[in-house]
């Protein structure tokens, strides 16, 4: 399907949306666009037409399907002090309570399950007592379960790999063999076969909290046990599962936090988007700065668009639906650092300070964000244009978290080597990351 960007490049240049991935644009055809001009070119007055994102996308994703596993041991027993009428809960304790309270009642959520990782095997539990474990009803605490093996047993569990599968824990892995501290990453990286197997996603969101009672560090010298009384430490909740569902829990269940977070192989198949008509009111946040609509001739604010030459280059807008992805990934700065074009025989760029979240805007309700592209070198035969996000990789939080001696509790509150655990989870994924995602149009020259 063929269908002009705009009244303005219309003699120059056309944009087609490549179906299969796309599905949807915001244009009109040759005929429609004279039929409402009178034979004429648009007046910059036109508003975008209304664009429909794809049916498929409307009819929503499938309910999710969740496991919710919190490690009862010794060393988690300091984040969840007995409740008394003249106290306040732990951080931990609020935000725990508050991600099983929503992940039994979200409606994104068709299935719950809340187990306590023991010793040896996950148990399965009420979400009456997995809420009265978090609230200080800490009897059953067993010794600590090496992190690799209590992955791999929350792994292994049956269906584990169609379920989002949420693992609440200090992470703290200080082997008892002490030849496995080489292996860290190894171990790590083995521990989650699951998920290079079954091409699955893994999120860490880091938090703090207030921890009183005894903690058990890595590093047994010169204690073996370290007696705090509310000072701050390290808390981690990993979500493992399908990436559209690991993505879906994110956004949809888990409360809103500051928490630090690190998603890996976390990419959508299809990212609905629409060129979206340049020539809007003055009033939409998707019209040019400036009086008026750009002259693509002189790239200056002008009353009417001038069309006689495209060759100095020319812009228009995308509309996109981010909903999908993490609200960390959703923000402007983020994708406008992070988003990459690029235009096959041509030259195209974001431009600076373009990208924005829709709110409102007529046409665009199945759209969350906006930006404009730049075109400055148009390609003599069809070509494609590429918008995509790379994933990042390992954020910069996770060295500033961690320790390579946890016996003296540090100010920032940092976890016994966690750089190597997390790079066993990057391990999991190829060399280099696929993007989180990509679209597609097809330029024409007539």
């Amino acid at each position: 399907m063929t269908c002009f960007i705009d009244a303005a490049i219309r003699r120059g240049l056309t944009v087609a949306l490549l179906g299969g991935l796309l599905g949807a644009t915001a244009c009109a055809s040759d005929d429609e666009l004279n039929a409402r001009s009178g034979g004429k070119e648009a007046p910059a007055e036109v508003a975008p037409p209304a664009a429909k994102a794809p049916a498929a996308t409307t009819a929503g994703p499938a309910p999710l399907r969740v496991s919710m596993f919190l490690e009862l041991s010794g060393g988690m027993r300091g984040f969840m002090p007995a409740n008394a009428p003249d106290a306040q809960p732990t951080e931990f304790q609020t935000y725990i309570s508050q991600l099983a309270s929503r992940t039994r009642s979200s409606p994104a959520v068709a299935e719950a399950q809340f187990l306590l990782a023991l010793q040896d095997t996950p148990a399965p539990t009420t979400y009456q007592h997995f809420r009265d474990v978090v609230q200080g009803d800490t009897r059953e605490a067993a010794p600590g379960t090496e992190l690799p093996d209590m992955l791999e047993t929350i792994l292994g569990q049956p269906g584990a790999a169609g379920r989002v599968s949420v693992v609440v824990s200090d992470f703290i892995y200080g082997p008892a063999n002490k030849a496995d501290i080489a292996l860290m990453k190894v171990r790590i990286t083995d521990a989650l076969a699951t998920v290079r197997q079954k091409q699955l996603a893994v999120a860490v969101l880091a938090a703090t909290s207030r921890f009183s009672g005894t903690f058990h560090p890595a590093v047994k010298t010169p204690r073996e046990k370290v007696s705090m009384a509310g000072q701050p430490m390290p808390y981690y909740v990993w979500v493992i599962g399908p990436p559209a569902a690991v993505g879906r829990y994110l956004n949809e269940v888990t409360p809103g936090t500051e928490a630090r977070q690190a998603f890996f192989g976390l990419a959508l198949l299809k990212v609905p988007a629409a060129a979206v008509l340049t020539q809007v009111p003055l009033s939409s946040p998707l019209a040019p700065s400036g009086e008026g609509s750009v002259s693509f001739a002189t790239g200056q604010p002008s009353p009417e668009l001038e069309v006689s030459d495209v060759k100095d280059g020319v812009e228009f807008t995308v509309a996109l639906n981010l909903a999908a992805l993490p609200a960390a990934w959703r923000e402007p700065a983020f994708l406008a650092q992070h988003l990459r074009v690029q235009l096959d025989g041509g030259a195209a760029r974001l431009v600076p300070k373009s990208v924005q979240v829709l709110k409102d805007v007529a046409g665009l309700a199945d759209y969350t964000h906006a930006l404009r592209l730049r075109l400055s070198a148009l390609p003599k035969q069809p070509a494609t244009l590429r918008l995509s996000l790379p994933a990042p990789e390992t954020p910069a939080w996770v060295a500033d978290w961690t320790t390579q001696n946890d016996n003296q509790p540090a100010r920032p509150p940092r976890t016994y080597r966690l750089g190597e655990v997390v790079a066993g989870v990057r391990e999991v994924f190829p060399g280099a990351l696929p993007p989180v995602f990509t679209t597609q149009f097809t330029l024409t020259q007539d």
